[in-house]
């Protein structure tokens, strides 16, 4: 049988059901989906498969590509500004973005960021911001893998002039790329404490109608906690009053959550996507991640905006998640090697709807893969397949990044762009924002 693609001889971890891992193995692809799996025979062979192109991935570990359920990439000008700020958000992040936001920067910072995931083998992100459709057209030349959603608030954003707008350009967003193969749009509300009672109505139904997910930052302030706690006892039991909780709704953060807040959460069947880094960066309690799980919630992980977690880099936050939850419950045994990578690649797609497409390397499955080059002092020895790639891996050593079977980076370089040009964009919209910047930490003073 006819193939594209063979990749052969590396040690394959495929996340699928059965935790099945070949080593050596092989990976068939066509028309941008896998076709073939299985064990080298003792003649070397991959099967019947008989590939236009092969690559011999001897030395390396296959997996599916990292899941990243929750950033904002068009952030990336601003990373490392206005650090270790009180109340950064309000006080100077929502007008710094009024001021300098517009379509080319969210373009180009978009582009940057995407290549700065597929350097650590992240194959599929979702994301919430303005001009939203520049992410998604940022994410098509890529050909990188996306849920794209505006945001909305209820104030003036930078590409809306009234409380509220996002929604119809959701709408809109959604109407343009329903049928694109790679790329489909979300509905995403800021916050509970951004958008009232009667949008966040609206709201569900809009995702309703449009058959799209709802994304939301839920119970990540502290200010947020404060006021729904006193007024409704949680965040999440007033949000339950609204009628938004759903299989639709992703609940990013989620961090002040009690047991029957976990308890609403797993009945209601929402998915949340936990973003580690981010949450300890900003001094917030984590996540009770492990008990979501325990309580059937499905979990991905996520590394926020390069302005809140600074990183991109997925390979980072697989690490982070499950020594974070073991300080959490004082208990070495809890989250498993295996679990934190189920949570970043088949997890993560659960969260977004796409368990069915991506997340794990099985037949039928988009060919959505990292390669990793284990021939680097930090990758060596290994004992155990799982344990190397969340404790022992970085960034650096993903040598190829494959999405619906094309090569996005290829022997770590990035093939959809010059990555000087990238660089250069990036360091463009960093300059003429320093000033806004600058301003706005002088009047803070």
């Amino acid at each position: 049988m006819e193939c594209d693609l063979c990749i052969s001889c590396g040690a394959i971890l495929t996340m699928d059901s059965q935790g099945r891992i070949y080593d050596p193995g092989y990976i068939a692809i066509k028309d941008g989906r896998i076709v073939g799996i299985g064990a080298i025979d003792s003649k070397g062979c991959c099967g019947l498969w008989e590939a236009r192109n092969t690559i011999d991935a001897t030395g390396t570990l296959i997996m599916p590509g990292y899941v990243n359920t929750h950033t904002h990439i068009a952030m990336s000008p601003f990373r490392g500004a206005m650090e270790d700020a009180e109340d950064r958000l309000r006080r100077f992040i929502f007008p710094l973005e009024k001021t300098v936001v517009d379509p080319q920067l969210v373009y180009d910072g978009a582009l940057f960021s995407i290549a700065e995931m597929v350097r650590s083998g992240t194959t599929c992100f979702a994301d919430m911001y303005y001009f939203e459709e520049e992410v998604a057209r940022a994410a098509d030349y890529s050909g990188m893998r996306a849920i794209v959603g505006e945001t909305i608030v209820d104030f003036p954003a930078p590409d809306c002039d009234i409380p509220y707008g996002g929604i119809e350009r959701a709408k809109s967003l959604s109407k343009e790329w329903r049928n694109h193969t790679r790329i489909k749009a979300c509905i995403a509300p800021h916050a509970p404490y951004t958008v009232d009672a009667s949008n966040l109505r609206l709201i569900a139904h809009t995702s309703e109608a449009f058959g799209i997910p709802i994304m939301m930052h839920i119970a990540e302030m502290d200010f947020e906690y404060a006021r729904f706690s006193q007024s409704h006892g949680s965040v999440l039991r007033y949000l339950d009053e609204t009628g938004i909780l759903s299989s639709s709704l992703i609940g990013v953060h989620m961090l002040y959550l009690d047991d029957q807040d976990i308890e609403i959460a797993a009945q209601r069947k929402i998915a949340v996507a936990h973003c580690p880094g981010s949450n300890a960066k900003s001094g917030r309690p984590i996540c009770p991640a492990w008990q979501l799980s325990k309580a059937g919630v499905a979990i991905g992980l996520g590394t926020d905006g390069p302005l809140s977690g600074n990183t991109m880099d997925m390979q980072n936050i697989v690490s982070l998640y499950p020594k974070l939850q073991k300080v959490r419950e004082h208990k070495r045994e809890i989250v498993s090697a295996q679990e934190a990578l189920y949570a970043a690649t088949i997890g993560g797609a659960e969260v977004l709807g796409l368990s069915d497409q991506i997340g794990s390397i099985e037949c039928g499955k988009c060919a959505d893969l990292q390669i990793v080059d284990l021939n680097d002092f930090n990758a060596l020895p290994v004992h155990n397949w799982y344990a190397t790639a969340v404790y022992s891996l970085q960034a650096h050593n993903v040598r190829d990044t494959i999405v619906a079977g094309s090569f996005l980076m290829r022997q770590r370089k990035i093939m959809f762009a010059n990555e000087e040009k990238l660089k250069e964009n990036l360091l463009y919209h960093a300059k003429k924002s320093s000033s806004t910047i600058a301003s706005l930490l002088e009047k803070a003073i």
